[in-house]
């Protein structure tokens, strides 16, 4: 009955709108008819407002039809109310400018001069009605549009090209971890209200395990709840995660805003579509500035888009992201609603703190996040197994509660490893001093975390933590517990003796500094994942803080760390050195195999000054003649990625050792292969065909160039593989310095020549 009454009465207003708009029009043609010079404003509004009589009739039509929905309906009413707004501002201007019958002559003058100045008014309303235009313009095409976004082949292959990964699995992580009713004092600040309503920008920041992201998932499920069934409003959002490598990638972020909003389109977006077709149909990737643009056509085809981005500071390449966020703000749509969150880093504060109004920029103060702190607390000693034991006990509750206050400082991150901590005291005596001895910071409580491991576990809490710190993606629970069985400095680095029981049996090792989530991988979906519980868990790994701690030994450094998950994947493929060894029936007994075939050469890459034992251990794989090179394949094929294993390939698909290595970048193994062990650099095999065509594919110019340094060097215009040519190669891809290179290596007169 209300639903009724509230579509009856919104009816009522647009028939009373379009009535009164009708009567402007005609004042101005009656005045246009009386003089051949009409103000410029009023030319343009004399064009506006018959588009606003007749964009209402269309809504008025689709109303009567029930072709709108209860909550498109009430979507409707603000922006029917700043239309009449607006024309009734019109109509007050108009009758203090517009002459009528029987003014004299000094009245018209005086008219004609209000007329005049008047004019900048009226333009500032006709631009604000061409906005009301836009937004019912866009919910009279959501009614009548049949497309189903989720499910439209078209959409649904390219959201596969543009290969985002789901956020919401962040989402609904941070929620999980979220205690009723906490952050209800920045969802009821004016600045938040005033950011859901009026287009806006907000950076909010704070100190290291303040509750940033849990915070932003509170104020994500609002803004998801305040959108529901509005076509009009749009929402997109995205976690930077230093757990997982593909979510620390800015251009990650523009496609997964991309893919997110076209989930929520009436139509598809001609600049998608555009996109897609202009890069053959998915053929190619396209490039950063094509998909910016995507973004905001996108942006600019709804009336309003709420966007939030979590966690800048976990970006993998800062400096990205920032001119991204720049050139969004710099955009200055009047739909887009951006909030973004991080901690208060330079570089950051730099770029925002300039664009952004002071009033839109919140610090996170300790003082607000108490109170949530307080509940999460409360929760955790009603709820958690391991602390129920102090349930009925209301004074040791009483001192839990006001210690962890006292001490937390705004800090959910150090409350929490407290908790876990308390959670281990068996009687009042260890609860009690354990309170008295509490962590002035985060710092020392890994310190104490670290330090409490126990000396058998060292080993594998070193190894575990240096995977989990550095690895290029999620890590199964399965892998881990295989990761605990393999040390890069001993021979064989695997030990099947050493592999966990029980995978959970981590969670006793590394104790609060790791947690387990379901997996997001749609290859892997729902399986248990290990994380680092905390990014402030391997900042202080990689700190120099850490040196000066007695958990100096669990200090880390990047290079060395990536050069060692390298050995430690080359030598857990160089077991399988037995034709058949690994097979689709065993694969499941061997969990580390396919993270190892497919990640070691980034983690060699990664680590810049090549040591000679893991060049060795790379050239010992890529041995064209082992069973190991031909496992790898299996399990990984550089030349076909998204194949994923393939056990039915056999000794006389496998290609040149050369080509594998140029293929993939290694250039220093490339060296060895060439110079110590004579590989044929002209050798035919391969996807694209020989080395060099392989090398330029991909656009690795100091291997290219090696190849033609060398006695007898790589012939430029070598035909075969998938283009032709090695300067077909580099240039599909948009290679230029290494097609240039091969231009001065005479391609271009081979070719010609050729034809």
């Amino acid at each position: 009955m209300a639903e009724g009454l509230a579509t009856v009465a919104i009816i009522s207003s647009i028939v009373q709108l379009v009535d009164f708009t009708s009567k402007v029009i005609a004042r101005l043609n009656e005045f246009h008819s009386g003089t051949s010079d009409i103000p410029k404003s009023l030319s343009h509004l004399k064009a506006e407002l018959p588009l606003v009589s007749h964009t209402l009739q269309q809504i008025l039509e689709a109303l009567n039809a029930g072709l709108f929905s209860k909550e498109c309906t009430t979507a409707l009413q603000p922006t029917i109310q700043g239309c009449q707004g607006s024309v009734v501002e019109i109509d007050s201007i108009l009758e203090k400018t517009l002459p009528r019958q029987g003014d004299g002559r000094a009245r018209k003058a005086l008219k004609s001069v209000g007329s005049v100045l008047s004019d900048g008014k009226i333009e500032n309303i006709t631009t604000t009605l061409r906005g009301y235009v836009g937004t019912l313009g866009f919910y009279f095409a959501a009614s009548s549009s049949t497309l189903k976004p989720l499910t439209d082949a078209k959409l649904v292959t390219i959201r596969q090209w543009l290969s985002a990964p789901d956020p919401s699995t962040n989402y609904h992580k941070a929620l999980s971890l979220r205690q009723n009713d906490t952050g209800l004092w920045l969802l009821e600040s004016d600045l938040y209200k005033k950011w859901t309503v009026k287009a806006s920008s907000i950076w909010l920041h704070g100190i290291p395990g303040c509750g940033k992201t849990i915070l932003s998932s509170t104020l994500l499920e609002n803004i998801l709840e305040h959108a529901s069934g509005d076509p009009g409003k749009s929402v997109a959002y995205f976690y930077f995660d230093f757990n997982d490598k593909q979510k620390q990638d800015p251009q990650i972020m523009v496609r997964s805003l991309i893919s997110q909003l076209s989930q929520q389109c009436i139509k598809i977006s001609p600049g998608l579509n555009g996109l897609y077709s202009s890069c053959g149909n998915g053929q190619r990737q396209p490039s950063p500035a094509e998909l910016l643009q995507v973004l905001r056509q996108l942006i600019e085809e709804r009336p309003c888009t709420y966007i939030i981005i979590d966690a800048l500071d976990e970006c993998g390449s800062r400096r990205e992201l920032m001119s991204i966020v720049k050139n969004m703000l710099a955009w200055k749509l009047q739909g887009i609603h951006l909030l973004c969150t991080s901690r208060r880093e330079g570089d950051i504060e730099s770029t925002l703190g300039r664009i952004l109004d002071d009033k839109n920029i919140l610090c996170i103060q300790s003082k607000a996040v108490d109170l949530d702190i307080q509940s999460y607390v409360r929760q955790r000693l009603s709820e958690d197994d391991s602390l129920r034991k102090w349930q009925n006990d209301a004074i040791i509750r009483e001192k839990i509660e006001s210690s962890l206050m006292e001490g937390a400082h705004g800090m959910f991150r150090w409350a929490a490893c407290q908790l876990d901590i308390l959670g281990d005291c068996r009687n009042r005596r260890q609860l009690l001093q354990a309170l008295a001895d509490l962590p002035p910071n985060l710092d020392e409580t890994y310190n104490r975390i670290l330090g409490a491991i126990k000396e058998s576990d060292i080993p594998y809490a070193l190894r575990i933590l240096r995977w989990l710190a550095f690895s290029l993606r999620p890590l199964l629970l399965a892998e881990v517990a295989e990761i605990a069985a393999i040390e890069a400095n001993r021979y064989p680095a695997f030990d099947r003796d050493e592999v966990l029981e029980d995978p959970l049996e981590v969670l006793n090792v590394c104790s609060s500094l790791v947690t387990v989530v379901a997996s997001s991988n749609l290859n892997n979906p729902g399986r248990p994942v290990l994380h680092l519980a905390h990014y402030s868990v391997k900042e202080y790994l990689v700190s120099k803080r850490i040196l000066k701690s007695k958990a100096c030994m669990y200090a880390m450094e990047p290079e060395l760390c990536h050069r060692s998950i390298a050995k430690c994947c080359l030598q857990y493929l160089l077991q399988f050195d037995r034709p058949n060894t690994l097979n689709n029936v065993n694969l499941n007994e061997f969990a580390l195999a396919k993270y190892s075939a497919e990640q070691w050469v980034t983690h060699l890459k990664s680590s810049r000054e090549q040591d000679p034992e893991s060049i060795a251990l790379a050239v010992n794989l890529l041995n064209a003649e082992g069973a190991a090179y031909l496992t790898w394949l299996c399990l990984y094929d550089p030349d076909v990625p998204w194949r994923g294993t393939y056990f039915t390939r056999n000794s006389l698909e496998m290609r040149p050792a050369l080509y594998s290595a140029s293929q993939t970048g290694l250039a220093d193994v490339v060296r060895r292969l060439v110079l110590e062990l004579g590989a044929d650099i002209n050798a035919q095999g391969g996807e694209y065909g020989n080395a060099l065509q392989a090398a330029s594919f991909n656009g690795y110019l100091d291997v290219a160039q090696f190849l033609f340094l060398v006695e007898k060097g790589a012939n430029v215009n070598a035909q075969g593989g998938r283009y032709g040519n090695a300067l077909q190669a580099a240039s599909v891809n948009g290679y230029l310095d290494v097609a240039q290179f091969l231009v001065e290596k005479g391609a271009v007169k081979e070719l010609i020549e050729g034809l």
